[in-house]
């Protein structure tokens, strides 16, 4: 036999696999052709990572709202929260042995990159050019709103990163492998655990999954693997509340949502629930969100001033019972409210920046890079608290983490947070984008395994449209939730631009764009 026959010279070590260095040398090359090949994008990300690096050199180590105290009680302490699911207090206790809100702004600021870079890939893959599926990455990547929210110890930033990773999973291939579809499944039902508008996610991710017929296996070990985050929490939630939920405020929230506009002369409630009737008229009402936190509304003077008592089961049942009677007396109220807070998301310029509404709203002071001045010290139900006040030492030291306005860093951004940003009617331009695509997949019905019915646009677009209403339907209006909406829409918007359904094939069957364009 050959000296050099394969079968019959032993083979060693290094001849039965690459070594080390040389499986490092094409990881290098294949680094470096994809580098060159989306040079573009690359200073784009770069600019992008330069932008949060300048973030966090200008207001160290974080910023903070009310909540973002209660997630780092909840993550020392360990226990469930019954107003909202803890979800991100999971991802702090993970982080808690390094003691340091830098490393969880850090980590929020990758997650930002991380999302843009997620729908550029996708979109590049799909057959966009570069510039093409840099354009929909782009609010995700610089919009000032953006930057602060990743900088905030707030759920919002991991909430919205799990559910753009799921999208980005499942529309990457068209009938993704068995256990990519498992991946994108937890990552929703995670997402349920972290916000709980997220809920209602993995039915949409479902019922989209059917509709682009990407096979019963897929579809049902996304489901199974949607359901296992969430009945785990709700088991952990009962073994130390003895209910199987994931939090104990829906009722309280959506009492909230009614209070505005609710008439108890034509919803007739019964005697126990008339204690939440507001006697002034609607146009005389607060802001929903303040049915909540304020002390001067009926639900204050039933359960007092430590807004605690007004998450208790006895609470829960009244609030609930109160705001389904609500929407079955006056559905067209509740339509309109909805109707007007979501509207209020497509405006071009923010609303209540210079007042306390803003701050329930995230429009205000606590939601925007400001001077020194107006950077609130730590409340005194932190430092007041034992629990509260260890919680925030545990993470951010002797200081509670109270961050710093370092100039000039902190000036550019003030400046920068002027023009950088994604007014809602450009938001509102990238729904109709994404909308359009979706009609087209639906006119044409193209037949192709794994795009089906609506095209690859349908699942973020309704998830997106998802985050945008289910918030006004069920508590208040908030741009700070509006903002999870913005890489599920961008990457629809993208979508209506590829494949066979696409807007740019409808052009050029119409003869309004020239058979060579791209």
């Amino acid at each position: 036999m050959h000296v050099n026959d394969r079968v019959g010279q032993p083979e060693t070590d290094g001849a039965a696999q690459p070594t080390a260095g040389a499986r490092g040398a094409r990881a290098a090359a294949w680094l470096g052709r994809l580098i060159r090949a989306n040079r573009p994008f690359v200073i784009v990300l770069a600019v992008a990572a330069a932008l949060r690096v300048v973030v966090m050199l200008g207001y160290p180590p974080a910023m903070f709202f009310n909540d973002s105290y209660n997630y780092m009680t909840d993550a020392v302490t360990k226990t469930p929260d019954i107003v909202r699911s803890n979800g991100y207090p999971f991802f702090l206790y993970a982080l808690l042995p390094f003691h340091s809100l830098a490393l969880v702004t850090g980590l929020q600021a990758v997650m930002g990159l991380a999302m843009g870079t997620g729908i550029y890939a996708v979109l590049r893959h799909r057959g966009l050019p570069w510039w093409g599926a840099t354009i929909p990455a782009l609010p995700v990547l610089f919009d000032v709103f953006e930057l602060q929210l990743e900088h905030m110890i707030a759920a919002d930033v991991l909430f919205y990163t799990l559910i753009t990773a799921a999208l980005v999973l499942l529309c990457w291939w068209d009938r993704p492998p068995l256990a990519v579809a498992v991946l994108a499944g937890l990552a929703i039902g995670y997402a349920a655990t972290v916000r709980t508008v997220g809920e209602p996610l993995l039915v949409i991710v479902v019922i989209c999954m059917l509709a682009r017929r990407m096979g019963w296996r897929r579809i049902a070990a996304t489901a199974v693997a949607g359901v296992v985050p969430i009945a785990g929490y709700m088991f952990w939630f009962h073994i130390h509340t003895g209910r199987y939920a994931l939090d104990e405020s829906t009722g309280t929230f959506l009492y909230s949502r009614v209070s505005s506009f609710s008439n108890c002369a034509v919803m007739n409630p019964p005697a126990d629930l008339r204690v939440l009737c507001d006697p002034r008229p609607p146009s005389r009402r607060p802001n929903s969100q303040e049915y909540l936190w304020s002390n001067k509304t009926p639900l204050a003077q039933l359960t007092g001033k430590d807004n605690v008592y007004r998450f208790t089961p006895k609470i829960e049942s009244l609030t609930m019972r109160f705001a389904e009677r609500a929407i079955l007396a006056q559905p067209l109220d509740y339509a309109r409210a909805v109707a007007k807070d979501t509207l209020t998301t497509f405006g071009w310029t923010r609303v209540n920046e210079t007042n306390a509404i803003g701050n329930l709203e995230g429009s205000g002071t606590k939601f925007r890079f400001e001077p020194e001045a107006y950077i609130t010290p730590v409340p005194g139900w932190v430092t007041g608290s034992s629990t509260n006040a260890a919680a925030a030492r545990d993470y951010g030291g002797a200081s509670y983490g109270q961050p710093s306005v370092v100039p000039p860093w902190s000036t550019f951004l003030r400046v920068y947070q002027r023009v950088v940003y994604l007014p809602g009617t450009f938001l509102l331009l990238f729904v109709v984008t994404g909308a359009v695509g979706v009609v087209l997949g639906i006119r044409r019905k193209t037949r192709v395994p794994g795009t089906g019915w609506g095209g690859l646009g349908l699942l973020p677009w309704l998830t997106g449209i998802a985050l945008i209403v289910l918030p006004p339907m069920t508590a208040g209006f908030s741009y700070r939730y509006a903002l999870a909406a913005v890489p599920a829409i961008c990457l629809a918007a993208g979508l209506g631009f590829t494949g066979r359904e696409s807007f740019i094939t409808w052009l050029r069957d119409h003869g309004l764009l020239g058979k060579t364009a791209v």
